[in-house]
């Protein structure tokens, strides 16, 4: 008999099942696998569950029709056999008015045929015993009845009938009574049981399909957990990227597509790294040619016209001045060198400063004055190097020389919170607006006006940061201050 459910076995089976299916989806594969996967976890219980209450119906149709399908043959089962066969044997021996002169056989050969198809249905035990008594009956019957035909004798022929015939008859019909009865009982108890087998497998049915929803609701936000938490973790990559940091962290992901774009972001980012390496290395290399070549701006002029001024003094007898100005152009070239740095402290850029302004004076000395006064505190304070000697040097050829009197040029510092400011000042012939204007837009917009200011400019923003740098005042015909403003937390670009 079919009983209702999974046995301990299918059940540890389909558990087993469950578990490799989810260790398959936990490793690394493709999102396409993946959705198969998914779709096979989700159809698969259903199928399951499906073809049991399939093979349920069918078990309990099966059942139900093989005991009606006996009880309808039986059925077909003359119930007037021993009635009409008795009779008919008796008119038979007798001899009446019937005028019987041939034996019923053919209505136990019909009965014999009908029990005949219920043996190949009967499944009961006591109902099987029963088929095989009634046949065995029918058989002795029909040799009984082919008995009487051969007895000649009256008398013998109704003791025949009546110790032979009669029984046997009333043992079939009561047989197949009993096996009626039986079959009608099972019948009755199989739709009880069909019953409760219905209510069993609608509670069973709800609670597996219960738990499948729940399984398939839990997994389902596992699996989208496990595409949109490494999707959102590229994008915050992508945001981080585009905020200028280039980190490598890696994405833990089981998508192959997800971990495929994953690795070329980092791939990417590698390449950015690298590129801003090259880049900064560039930018360190074009700060070197740009001094080179501020350098080399300075230099030959400045040493062609030195060298003239010592000769004209030389030819004058003013040997003073020559030692002076010797001294000065030697400081002046030993702290350019500055053993090949390119920061140096603020006091090593003060005495460079110095020792031009002292060649110019000697040079200039009807047209220029000079002052500096930088604290003493501020000197140790590093600062890239030929900073201020531009500064001063652009007071003197477009400030000092342009005005008709003598002019002055003033170099101040001072220290405000965290920053210093340095002012080279002028009183010399000042710019109108438009030309300040210009100016500011030359050194601020990186457009060319002069690589002096504009080298001067953007050091200092590499080197301090791009709060840091020059800015100008002046007013025509009163003068020109620019300002450098560096910080003392500042560090060199390594």
């Amino acid at each position: 008999m079919f009983t209702s459910g999974l046995s301990y076995g299918e059940e540890g089976h389909m558990r087993h099942l469950i578990q490799k299916l989810i260790r398959l989806l936990e490793t690394r594969s493709t999102l396409s696998r993946q959705l198969r996967v998914l779709l096979i976890v989700a159809a698969a219980p259903f199928i399951i569950m499906i073809s049991i209450l399939l093979f349920m119906l069918y078990s309990f149709n099966h059942e139900y029709d093989v005991t009606l399908h006996n009880a309808s043959i039986a059925s077909e089962f003359n119930f007037d056999f021993k009635d009409k066969l008795d009779l008919e044997m008796y008119y038979y021996v007798v001899g009446s008015r019937s005028n019987i002169d041939h034996l019923p056989l053919e209505d136990v050969e019909h009965a014999q045929n009908v029990i005949g198809r219920l043996q190949k249905t009967t499944t009961q035990k006591e109902n099987q015993w029963r088929i095989r008594s009634m046949l065995n009956l029918c058989r002795r019957l029909s040799e009984c009845m082919v008995e009487i035909k051969n007895t000649a004798d009256y008398d013998s022929r109704m003791e025949q009938l009546e110790h032979n015939t009669y029984i046997i008859t009333a043992l079939i019909e009561a047989y197949m009574h009993d096996y009626i009865y039986d079959e009608v009982r099972e019948l009755s108890a199989l739709q009880q049981q069909i019953s409760d087998r219905v209510i069993t497998t609608v509670i069973f049915t709800g609670v597996i399909s219960m738990v499948l929803l729940l399984f398939m609701l839990w997994y389902s936000l596992r699996f989208t957990k496990s595409i949109t938490r490494p999707v959102q973790e590229l994008c915050k990559k992508v945001e981080r990227l585009g905020a200028g940091d280039f980190t490598i962290i890696p994405v833990k992901t089981n998508n192959l597509e997800i971990k495929t774009l994953d690795d070329g972001f980092n791939k990417m980012i590698g390449r950015i790294n690298q590129l801003l390496e090259h880049v900064r290395e560039d930018q360190n290399a074009l700060h070197r040619a740009e001094m080179e070549l501020l350098q080399a701006q300075i230099n030959p002029h400045f040493l062609y016209n030195t060298f003239d001024s010592i000769v004209w003094l030389a030819e004058a007898n003013q040997n003073s001045e020559v030692v002076k100005m010797t001294t000065s152009l030697s400081t002046f070239f030993r702290n350019s060198l500055s053993k090949g740095q390119d920061i140096i402290t603020l006091e090593a850029e003060m005495q460079q400063v110095e020792s031009y302004l002292n060649i110019q004076q000697i040079r200039y000395r009807d047209i220029l004055d000079y002052s500096i006064s930088i604290p003493e505190e501020l000197l140790q304070y590093t600062i890239p190097k030929l900073t201020l000697q531009p500064l001063v040097e652009n007071a003197l050829y477009h400030g000092v020389k342009n005005k008709r009197s003598k002019g002055t040029i003033e170099i101040s510092g001072r220290s405000s919170g965290e920053d210093i400011y340095l002012s080279v000042t002028d009183n010399g012939a000042g710019m109108t607006p438009e030309q300040l204007k210009s100016l500011r837009a030359g050194i601020y917009q990186d457009r060319h006006t002069g690589l002096g200011l504009m080298n001067v400019h953007r050091r200092l923003r590499m080197y301090c940061g791009d709060r840091y740098g020059l800015t100008f005042k002046s007013k025509l015909d009163e003068g020109t201050t620019v300002t450098v403003r560096i910080s003392k937390k500042n560090q060199p670009e390594s």
